[in-house]
C-alpha cells in the first residue's frame, strides 16, 4: 500500500494540501502531490453526473504532469486506499465542478451584449460593426483585452474558440491576454459590410497566412460568414487551416432572413449559381470537415445535416444568443440537439458573446434547459446534467483537447471551479442527487450580470488562476 507523509499548507477552505509521496525512506526520491478535499459535483456523461459530499482529489504537484489527477472519489475510501490521515486534511466548504470550455464567442463584442436585438442583421449593422471598428487602436484594444480576459477566468471559462476583429493588433493583444487553451482568429470580412470593418481579399488572405505562421494551431481561421466573406477568401483560409493544422469557425443557419440573404447573394456569384443550401456554399469553399466549428445551425434541411455528418463537421450551439428577445437574445430559434445526435454531428454549448448577453456558461446552461423544457424536450435529456457535460467535457472534445481535459476524473488535468454550496440536503445515495444539486446551483444564480460574480475560484491544470476577493484559496 502506498503511504503519504502530509505537510499541511494552511488554507481555511481546506483546498490544495501539499503532501509527499514516498516509495521509500529517501527524501531525494520523494515526489510532491497535492490533495484537495471538498464537496465535488463531477460530470461523467450526457446522462450521468456524480455528487461526492466529502470528496478527495489527489493530483501531481510538479513536473510536466503537474495538476494531473491521480485519484478522485470519496475521501474515506481514498484515505483507506492511500494511507492518508484525514484528520490532517481540512474539508473545504465550496462545491467543486468542472471548469468550462466555450466553443463560440466574440471577445470584441463585450460592450454590445445587451444592445437591442430586433434582428441579427440590424444588430450587426447598428451596434456590432461600429464597436468592432474601434479595435484597430492599440491602446483601446489593450485595455479591453486586459479587462475582458480576466473576467472570462472569473466566470470559470478556461478554454474556447474565439473571434477577434479584423485587426492584427486586436488579435495580438488577445493572444497575449488569454490563457493558452483559447484558440483565437481575426474575423475575415470582405463584402456586404461597412468600410470600417472591411478588408480587401488580398489583405484578408494575408492576415490568415500571417496568423497561422505566427501562432500555429492556436490560430483559428475565422471567416465571419458567407454573406460578408468572399468565396475566394474562404477557400484560401481553408487551405491555410489544412496546411497548419488549424481549426476553422464560422456561422451557419442562425436565422431564416440570414439564409435568404446569403442564397440571394451567392446565386449571383460565378460558380454558385446552382447552389442549393447555405451549407453547400461552405462545402464548395472547402470549409466542411472535422476541424470546423459552425455556430448556431438552427435552420438546416436534411441535405445539410447529411453534409455535416459526412464531413465530420461540428456545431457550437448558443442558447442565450438565440433565445427570445425578451430574454435578451436575438430570437433566432432553438437548436435541435436531438437531430444533431441522430445524425452523429458533434456539438457543444457556447455563449456567443455578444449575441449572447452573458459571459457565464452557467447562464448558457440555464437557458438551454429552460428553452428545451418550454419546447417539451426535457424528457429527451435536456437537463442540467447534459448541459454541464456539453459546457465542459464536450467543449474540450470539440476543440480536440478532450483526451485529458474537461472532466474531474483520473488521468485528466484538474480544470475546476468553486462555487458556494447551495442550501439544502443532497444525499449522494439518491439517484437524482447530482441533477438536483446542479439545478440548485444554476437556479441560485443572481439575475443578469450579477452571475458574472458567482464563481469563487478557477483552476487550470490544478493551478489557481482566479480567486474572488475574500475567498480563502492558496
Amino acid at each position: 500500500m502506498a503511504r503519504f507523509k502530509l505537510f499541511l499548507c494552511h488554507s481555511s477552505e481546506g483546498l490544495f494540501f501539499l503532501v509527499l509521496f514516498s516509495g521509500n525512506s529517501k527524501i531525494s526520491d520523494q515526489m510532491k502531490r497535492i490533495l484537495t478535499r471538498s464537496p465535488i459535483l463531477r460530470s461523467l456523461s450526457d446522462h450521468a453526473a456524480e455528487f461526492i459530499a466529502d470528496g478527495l482529489i489527489l493530483t501531481e504537484g510538479e513536473g510536466v504532469d503537474a495538476g494531473r489527477i491521480i485519484a478522485v472519489g470519496d475521501a474515506g475510501v481514498l484515505a483507506g486506499t492511500h494511507g492518508i490521515d484525514l484528520t490532517k486534511v481540512e474539508k473545504g466548504s465550496g462545491l467543486l465542478l468542472p471548469a468550462f470550455f466555450d466553443t463560440h464567442f466574440h471577445w470584441v463584442q463585450d460592450d454590445v451584449r445587451e444592445m437591442p436585438k430586433a434582428s441579427l442583421i440590424e444588430w450587426l449593422q447598428m451596434y456590432t460593426f461600429p464597436e468592432e471598428a474601434k479595435y484597430g487602436c492599440r491602446d483601446f484594444a489593450q485595455a479591453k483585452a486586459d479587462y475582458f480576459w480576466k473576467r472570462i477566468l472569473a466566470v470559470g471559462t478556461v478554454g474556447g474558440l474565439c473571434y477577434s476583429s479584423i485587426h492584427e493588433v486586436a488579435l495580438e493583444v488577445a493572444m497575449e491576454a488569454a490563457p493558452e487553451d483559447f484558440k483565437i482568429g481575426n474575423v475575415l470580412m470582405t463584402m456586404n459590410c461597412p468600410e470600417s470593418v472591411r478588408q480587401t481579399p488580398s489583405a484578408a488572405i494575408a492576415s490568415v497566412e500571417a496568423g497561422a505562421q505566427l501562432y500555429g494551431d492556436r490560430y483559428l481561421c475565422s471567416p465571419r460568414f458567407a454573406p460578408t466573406t468572399s468565396p475566394d477568401v474562404m477557400k484560401a483560409s481553408a487551405l491555410v487551416a489544412g496546411d497548419h493544422g488549424c481549426f476553422q469557425q464560422t456561422h451557419l443557419g442562425e436565422t431564416l432572413n440570414e439564409i435568404e440573404w446569403v442564397l440571394a447573394i451567392y446565386k449571383d456569384l460565378a460558380g454558385f449559381e446552382d447552389v442549393n443550401s447555405y451549407t453547400d456554399i461552405y462545402q464548395r469553399c472547402g470549409m466542411l470537415g472535422p476541424k470546423t466549428i459552425f455556430g448556431h445551425c438552427i435552420y438546416l434541411d436534411d441535405s445539410e445535416w447529411e453534409l455535416m455528418a459526412q464531413s465530420g463537421s461540428r456545431i457550437a450551439s448558443c442558447p442565450t444568443s438565440n433565445a427570445p428577445i425578451d430574454q435578451l437574445g436575438l430570437g433566432s430559434g432553438l437548436f435541435d440537439f436531438q437531430k444533431a445526435e441522430n445524425y452523429g454531428v458533434p456539438w457543444a454549448l457556447a455563449s456567443d458573446i455578444g449575441g449572447g448577453p452573458f459571459l457565464s456558461m452557467f447562464d448558457v446552461m440555464r437557458s438551454f434547459v429552460m428553452q428545451n423544457e418550454a419546447a417539451g424536450r426535457r424528457g429527451a435529456g435536456a437537463n442540467y446534467t447534459k448541459a454541464l457535460h456539453r459546457s465542459s467535457a464536450k467543449g474540450a472534445e470539440l476543440m480536440d483537447i478532450g483526451a485529458d481535459r474537461g472532466m474531474i476524473a483520473e488521468g485528466y488535468f484538474l480544470d475546476a471551479i468553486k462555487v458556494k454550496m447551495p442550501e439544502g440536503r443532497f444525499d449522494p445515495q439518491d439517484a437524482d442527487a447530482a441533477e438536483a444539486l446542479l439545478r440548485a446551483v444554476v437556479e441560485a444564480l443572481p439575475s443578469r450580470e450579477a452571475s458574472d460574480h458567482y464563481v469563487e475560484a478557477t483552476y487550470i491544470k490544478g493551478q489557481l488562476r482566479f480567486a474572488k476577493e475574500g475567498t480563502p484559496c492558496v
